[in-house]
């Protein structure tokens, strides 16, 4: 499920609870219009699963923001709905 779009890129967040109650998120990124995707696999634990989420979104956006560098931003023909997290 994509919970965010960032300059016209998907994101697709995945949480997995690790052992000791920590968390840790996974995530996706999908560009438009070629639907290429790129997997980015977490690199923190988090006590909290909100933690974890708010961490890999704002990585998310990071890693966007220099992939776009100087690029147009590609907006997307009727997005899908987005979810807040």
């Amino acid at each position: 499920m994509i919970q965010a779009i960032h300059k016209g890129v998907e994101i697709e967040l995945v949480v997995h609870e690790l052992p000791h109650d920590l968390w840790r998120c996974d995530y996706t990124l999908t560009t438009h219009p070629d639907r290429k995707s790129t997997f980015h696999k977490g690199d923190k634990d988090f006590p909290t699963q909100d933690e974890a989420k708010e961490y890999a979104l704002q990585q998310a956006k990071a890693e966007i923001d220099r992939e776009t560098a100087g690029k147009p931003v590609h907006e997307i023909k009727d997005p899908p709905r987005q979810v807040r997290i």
